[in-house]
Formats: C-alpha cells, structure tokens, sequence
C-alpha cells in the first residue's frame, strides 16, 4: 500500500504562465528537487499541493493559509491575465499512483471579467484500470480518491511548509509522542481491535448473567455466589474507572508541572525582581520628598526670626542704620528739624494733647524755653500740631516684617554674617540630594531593565501568584493521584484473587448448559480481549525500546558535520503508559537553547526513527513534501537529509533555494550540480529541476522555466 506521485502541471497559476504541458514537473521515487531563488515558485508550487489536497493556498501578502476561493484573483498569472484581459483559465493538475491505480485530478476555475471577475471552479478526477479511463462524478467518491494521496491522519507529516517542520511532534504534551507513535506505527487497527474486544467481552458478559437470570434456580448457595461476583466485578470495574480518570489526572498534572515549572522559577525572580525594584524605588521617593521638603524651608529660611536669609548681604547695613539714627536724634535733641517737622518727625510723636498743653502754657516741653503767644517758637508748636496726617495702611508681611527688623536691628549685627554659611550648606545639601536622586534613578532604571527582562511587562503580580498556586496544585496532584491509584491497584489485585475463586466454584456447582457454554464464552472473550491488550503493549514498548537506538542514530547522521553538538534524544514511558522525550547531554542532564536547525532535525529525527522502527517495513508509504524546510539549516543539515532521507521515505518532494546561484548560468551551486550528476548515474533515485527566469520582471509579468539537470 502507498502513493507515489507522478507528476504536477500548472496552467496560468500564479507565476507559472502558460499550459500545462509547458508547466509539467515528472517525479520518481527517491528525492525530488525543486530549487529556485526567492519569487521564483516555490511556495506557488508548493499551493498546488494545497489547492488539490484541502483547496486552501497560502497567501505571502496575509502570511497565512486563506481558503481558495478567496484567493482566485491572486492565483492568476499576472501575465495571463493582461494578456486574455477578459476570460481565462487557471490549473493545477496531479497524477498519482495509490496501489497499482493511478488517479489524475484536476483543478481548473474559469476566470472571466466583465464589469467585474466572475469565477468557476471545477474538479475533475479520473481513475486509470489497465488502459481505462474511468471519470468519477461523484463528490463524495472524488473526495476519497483525492485523499488516497495523502490521507487527513498522515498529512501533518507529509505535507510541510518551513516552521512547521518544528511541530511535525507535540513534544509539549506527554501524549503527543504516543500519539505520533500510534499514528505512523500503523497502529490504528491494532487499538480498533483492542477496543472491539473489550465490546465483545461485554456483551458475552451480559449474555453470560443474561442466562443465569433465565435458568430457573432455586439455589440459594450458587445465588449468594453470584451476588458476590457480581459485587467484586462491580468493585474492579468501578476501581479501573477511578484509575483511568486518575492517570488522565496524572498526565494533566505531569503537564501542569512541565507547563508551569519553568514559569515557576521565572515567577520567583520576578517577585525577588519586583521587591528589589520597589525597595530602590522606595528609596527614590524617600530621597524626592528630602528634596521637596528641602525646597519648602527656603521660604523659612527667608523669613526666620534669628537668620533671615532677605537680609543676606546687608552686613553694614545695621551699623548704618544705627548711626542713622543716632544722628536723627541727635538732630532732633539740637533742634535742626524745626523747618521740616513733616518729614523729620516720627509719625505720632509728639502727640497732640502734649502739644495743645504747649500751647496753652506757651512752654516748648520739648527744648523746656518759654513760647509766648504769638512767637515765632508758638506758631512752630501750632504748625506741628496742625501738619497733615498720613492715612493708616494695612502693612504686608514684608512692611510688618522689615518694621519688625527697624525696631530691632540691633540684635541682627551678629546674625547676618552666618547667612552666607547657612545659604552655601543648604545648597551644598540641595546638591548632594540631586546627586543621590540621579543615581538612585539610575539604579531604579537598571531594575526596570531587569524587570523587562524577565518578563515582569507581560504578567502581573497576581497571575505569578496563580502560577505559584498552579504549580503548587500540580505537584499535589502528582502525590494525590499516584497514591489513589497505588492503593486502587492493590485492592484490584485483592478482589481479583477473591473473584477468580468464587469464578471458579460458581463454575463447578453450574450445571446448566446454556449458562455454562454463556460462561466459557464470557472467558473465551476475556482471554481475546488481554491478548489483544497485551500485543498492543508489547509492540509499543518494543517500538519505544527500539525508537531511542534509532531516533538516536537518525539525528546524529542529521546534524553531523557541525561545529556544536545536539545532544541525544532520551525517551522514557512514564507509569500512565506515555512517552516522554527530552534531549540530555553526556552527564544526562536536559538541554536547552538548540538553535532552529537542530530543533527541526530533532523533529525529523523522531518522525523518521518511528516510521523505521515499524515492525512491517521501514518507509513512509505516502510522499513528503516540503516548503523550503532547510532555510535555517545550512548546507551541512541539507545533504545530511539528503543522504538519509531515501531510506526513510519512498518519496520526498522538496522546494529550497539552498543550491541557488543567480550568478551562474546553470542558476545551480557546485553541491547541487553533484547531487543532479548522482542521479543521473543512478546513484541517486530522483529528480533535479532550476526554476528561471529569463528576463527581471515584476510579479505582474512574471515567467517562471524550469531546467531538469537529472536527466
């Protein structure tokens, strides 16, 4: 059984411009080449598989699958199209072999253009008998045919587009590998027959008990026995459930542990990261506030009763002011102020009730000298007492303040010197706190960067306590339900024992044929369905025994050559009947941080080792095809899965841009022009095509040739 492709045309697809017979790529068994440069058709072609297998293509602009028929306008020749302007055509056509028969289909839409693109899709496929040509109407029965090419369950490892060879395994759950196990292993009928047993044992069961109820016995002895197996079948059946639901437990939590571990470690360094990065941040806004408050005295500072900073400078200015003073009132005691009273004399001094006494008395209490009435010295007194008065004004803080500082002045002859030394250490303090500030920022920004770097930007506290939680959950889980099932496990053994003795003295006392021949069936059924178990687990533990030899030589030969070593793959089967794999280094301890070339080699390594180690034969049955799988490989992993790939598949069909070399004018590097010479000596199953293009064009007027340098 398998399929072996034949051929691929296109007819005005994409960049492949013209007819089918001018498009045709013809394939062997063994390795074939598509090899062309970028936007010269290797993933146009590689969206003819697509079309035909699921009538989905990959769109470059979107980088993603779209379905096809959203993408009709796209898939037409640029050239096509400004040439047929009204009406054209658009194909893929693919003949393949699935078991002597061969199959050609066909994917055409009719394009046409009138006030806007109208399209027809059609799908032709013919089924080739001998020298027939048998056409298939029928969607469903196209459908079928189409899909012997590569069946749904196979696809995910035959039909391969760049990164998504690195999934080709879902190595992040522990049932992905027993999975892929199952599926290239050919086990699938083998686990059908496992479950068809165990139906088949419970329905002999039912027609067993079915009998005993129709035999009229009256034995009370045989119906206690009954009534006791039946009780131990229920305890076991019960206990089987609890321990399935127990290990699919487990596993969830063997994963929750994988999931979250790494996350556990990484959540720990966040919240040490983020305690570290608070405390220092802590300090910053101590530091701030310093400052602020710093910021706030100056106006104390300004206004203080004993050092008040306004007066900085002024060291003279009391001294001054004294001797002011003392001339005023020597001034005043002499008499020279008696032209100008107005402006020598205080405010309110003398006060008028002293001076109308003056006057009546004609006595200066002032000078103490007679004033007669009418004299010079009396009119003064009357000129004083009667000069105009200044309005009362509300003083401000600085009237009050400086006021304050005329009545006394005196006491800031030895406190105005210190000013200057106040002023210089609040600013040298005010400085030294800009300089703890800025690097305190400093080291609140380097915290922030460690932050980053962990990750802290992309979680949030509380989700690293329900990781925490999680984490916490998954290893009680772990205790849990591996107890649960141990315990359960040693009952089961307990009641089988106890239930395989009232079997077998049921058995003896029985003496109704019908319920005796519903009883040998009943463990005839039994006897099938742990055979069948028992094949299926002996295969799988052998396929696993035998997948680490080989997985392990297939990606030594893959990633030979190189500079760094990729480690061995080390497979386990846990207790819950899983596989496990991890890549180990010398001392057995887990690597991680391969780059992508080895992480794809891994993938292909385990695909390859578990399609060899089947027991049956030790090639894939269905081609490989792949979308430029090697573009982070290097030439060393390219001829490596060259050399060790016709081995493992029968055919392989594979688009790079590896063995490129616009530069030349066979458009082929030296490796590639001696792997096409080991096909043509026969070295070499397979085929070697260049795509080219004869003249720089953009995609709008794009012709795609091909060269076959194998034949």
């Amino acid at each position: 059984m398998g399929t072996i492709i034949k051929s691929i045309s296109f007819h005005n697809f994409y960049n492949y411009y013209g007819s089918y017979e001018d498009n045709t790529y013809t394939f062997t068994e063994g390795i074939n080449i598509i090899n062309a440069d970028n936007n010269m058709g290797k993933s146009k072609f590689y969206n003819g598989f697509l079309w035909i297998l699921r009538d989905e293509v990959y769109d470059s602009d979107e980088k993603k699958i779209m379905p096809v028929d959203k993408s009709y306008y796209k898939m037409i020749s640029g050239k096509a199209r400004r040439e047929y302007n009204d009406e054209l055509t658009i194909g893929v056509r693919i003949v393949f072999v699935n078991d002597d028969t061969c199959y050609t289909v066909t994917k055409e839409v009719n394009c046409k253009h009138d006030d806007e693109w109208n399209f027809n899709a059609t799908t032709e496929v013919i089924k080739t008998e001998g020298n027939e040509d048998l056409p298939i109407y029928d969607k469903s029965e196209k459908d079928e045919a189409i899909r012997k090419m590569i069946p749904c369950e196979m696809e995910k490892y035959s039909l391969l587009q760049g990164e998504s060879m690195e999934r080709l395994v879902d190595l992040s759950t522990l049932k992905g590998l027993e999975s892929t196990i199952n599926v290239l292993a050919d086990m699938s009928n083998l686990i059908q027959m496992c479950d068809k047993a165990k139906e088949l044992v419970s329905e002999a069961q039912k027609e067993y008990k079915a009998e005993e109820k129709r035999s009229d016995s009256a034995n009370e002895e045989l119906a206690r026995l009954q009534e006791e197996r039946d009780r131990l079948e229920k305890w076991i059946s019960d206990s089987e459930k609890k321990i399935q639901l127990a290990r699919k437990e487990l596993v969830n939590a063997n994963e929750n542990e994988q999931k979250f571990e790494r996350d556990f470690f990484s959540q720990k360094k966040r919240i040490e990261a983020r305690n570290g990065y608070e405390k220092e941040h802590e300090s910053l806004r101590n530091l701030q506030k310093q400052k602020e408050s710093q910021e706030k005295a100056i106006t104390g500072h300004l206004f203080d009763e004993n050092r008040p900073w306004l007066l900085m400078g002024l060291n003279n200015e009391t001294r001054v002011f004294d001797n002011l003073r003392t001339t005023l009132i020597e001034e005043l005691a002499q008499k020279k102020i008696l032209d100008n009273p107005e402006i020598m004399l205080p405010e309110g001094s003398p006060d008028t009730p002293s001076l109308q006494r003056m006057l009546e008395k004609c006595h200066c209490e002032v000078c103490d000298r007679e004033a007669p009435r009418g004299s010079i010295p009396w009119l003064h007194i009357q000129k004083v007492m009667n000069r105009p008065r200044r309005a009362m004004l509300t003083s401000d803080s600085f009237v009050q303040f400086y006021g304050d500082i005329q009545k006394i002045t005196g006491r800031y002859e030895t406190t105005i010197p210190c000013i200057a030394d106040d002023f210089r250490q609040y600013m040298d303090a005010l400085e030294s706190l800009d300089k703890n500030i800025e690097q305190q920022e400093n080291v609140v920004e380097q915290r922030g960067n460690e932050m980053a770097l962990l990750g802290t930007g992309d979680t949030t506290p509380e989700a690293d306590r329900i990781t925490l939680s999680s984490y916490n959950n998954a290893k009680k889980t772990q205790t849990d339900k591996t107890e649960l099932i141990q315990s359960l496990t040693c009952k089961i053994k307990v009641w089988e024992d106890s239930l395989k003795k009232v079997r077998n003295t049921l058995s003896k006392k029985q003496n109704n044929t019908q319920v005796i021949r519903a009883e040998k069936l009943y463990a005839d059924m039994l006897v099938v369905a742990d055979m069948f178990a028992e094949t299926k687990e002996r295969i799988f533990k052998t396929i696993v025994d035998k997948l680490q030899i080989v997985a392990n030589n297939m990606y030594a030969k893959l990633t030979a050559g190189n500079q760094t070593l990729g480690g061995t793959l080390e497979f386990k089967r846990e207790e819950d009947g899983t596989v496990k794999v991890k890549v180990v280094d010398r001392n057995g301890e887990e690597l991680f941080g391969n780059g992508t070339g080895f992480q794809r080699m891994k993938q292909l390594a385990i695909v390859m080792s578990i399609i060899s180690a089947k027991e049956n034969e030790n090639s894939f049955d269905y081609p490989f095809i792949s979308d430029a799988p090697f573009s982070e490989f290097g030439v060393r992993f390219v001829n490596n899965f060259l050399d060790m790939a016709p081995h493992v598949f029968r055919q392989s069909i594979i688009m790079i841009k590896d063995l490129y070399d616009p530069d030349s004018k066979q458009y082929i590097l030296p490796g590639g022009l001696e792997i096409a010479k080991r096909m043509r000596d026969g070295k070499l199953k397979g085929t070697f095509y260049v795509n080219y293009i004869e003249e720089r064009a953009d995609s709008s007027n794009l012709i795609t040739k091909k060269m076959c340098y194998s034949e």
